[in-house]
């Protein structure tokens, strides 16, 4: 049987109990996804206080139904960014992801959880000639400006993926990642340190001043804090009405059961970055894409699998890779995407610095909400950040 579970979900755990009555705290965090707990955890290490509110469970939303990839840089290859946003921006941008990634792991290693990362490479597919061209246009870039990437020709593609006309990027930083496990360990960390997490407490609206701080409602409970911090991805509109730029969108995926053998050696993007897949430690295929054959019904808040662009993953499973195994699992998970494609971060307009927000990464996440925690952390503790100028605002 089929599960809809996410893969990385299809596990016992026991659910922390909701926010029931009133508490106090210098800021409340909504949302225990990557983003709200990479900032619940530089605002603990800053000294303050914090309660993390999580509507279902920890990496229940976009942090725990994604493709389970750890990659730096931005959603558009690093010379379409360079295009998108000058120079000087992608540039700054791709290193604070690739310094991420680095303290992502170092903070994997004291909570235990650095097992659950396999960074050996990732490779970025060039699936025909034209695309061939543009990936080769990306590494010339990344090496203009000093950044790590690999070329690699038709002949030494792994195998089954190597065609006639096809090519490869190789990014030796990127990797994998069981995304639940890790933020998961993370919450649990910052829990032993003091931050209250509490889970299936949904906030009621956009948290709302409150004498010189801000009240944030649940449906049995009220924190009172010095600030808030909004941390979603495609559902941060929903809750940040001046957000309205971040839309929610659904992307699809599968995972077999453990083959036994080894397929791929590395994580792989192909197409541009339509199809996404990697093996797993325990050798599944997890695999998915095809966003674009979903077309306009792509564009919704709910995570229901759409049919046709399963079907057309099995196609590609059994095509591409040569793999005809059972499938195990197919879920779907709804993400931020924007047109620019900046994620946004920072103060709410109307609530005078009081609400600050971080979301809308174009299924590229988990290291940029890592980045954006960082801005969004600086502001609540100084009132200014060396990297507020990464990202776009929530108003944007």
């Amino acid at each position: 049987m089929t599960s809809s579970i996410p893969l990385w979900q299809d596990e016992p755990y026991d659910p922390r109990p909701p926010l029931e009555g009133q508490v106090r705290a210098d800021v409340c965090v909504v949302g225990a996804g990557a983003g709200g707990l990479a900032t619940a955890r530089r605002l603990l290490d800053a000294g303050l206080s914090v309660v993390v509110l999580e509507r279902a469970e920890v990496a229940s939303g976009a942090s725990g139904r994604n493709g389970g990839f750890f990659i730096a840089g931005a959603a558009p290859m690093y010379h379409d960014a360079r295009r998108l946003w000058g120079r000087e921006r992608a540039a700054a941008v791709h290193a604070a992801t690739l310094a991420a990634q680095r303290e992502m792991l170092e903070v994997a290693e004291a909570v235990g959880a650095r097992s659950e990362f396999r960074v050996g490479g990732l490779l970025r597919l060039a699936v025909d000639e034209v695309e061939a061209d543009d990936v080769r246009s990306n590494a010339a870039a990344l090496a203009e400006d000093g950044f790590p990437g690999q070329m690699v020709g038709e002949n030494d593609l792994p195998d089954p993926l190597a065609r006639p006309g096809r090519a490869g990027l190789l990014f030796p930083h990127d990797g994998s990642v069981h995304p639940v496990r890790w933020l998961r360990a993370l919450a649990g960390a910052l829990q032993s340190r003091g931050t209250r997490v509490f889970e299936h407490s949904p906030v009621v609206g956009l948290p709302a001043a409150d004498g010189d701080g801000v009240r944030v409602t649940t449906p049995a409970g009220v924190v009172r804090c010095d600030r808030a911090v909004v941390a979603m991805d495609g559902d941060l509109a929903a809750l940040v009405p001046s957000a309205r730029s971040v839309r929610p969108r659904r992307l699809t995926m599968l995972a077999t059961a453990p083959l036994g053998r080894a397929v791929l050696p590395f994580p792989v993007y192909a197409r541009h970055g339509h199809e996404y897949v990697h093996q797993t430690a325990d050798g599944r295929i997890a695999l998915g894409g095809f966003s674009d054959l979903d077309g306009d019904a792509s564009w919704t808040a709910r995570a229901e699998v759409s049919g046709p662009v399963q079907a057309r993953l099995d196609r590609w499973l059994l095509e591409e890779l040569r793999v005809d195994a059972p499938v195990t699992h197919r879920w779907a998970g709804v993400v931020g995407f924007a047109e620019d494609p900046l994620p946004r971060c920072g103060p709410v307009p109307g609530t005078d610095g009081r609400v600050l927000a971080l979301g809308g990464y174009n299924g590229t996440g988990h290291v940029q909400a890592w980045v954006a925690s960082r801005v969004v952390a600086d502001l609540v503790v100084t009132g200014t950040s060396p990297a507020a100028g990464l990202y776009a605002s929530v108003d944007a």
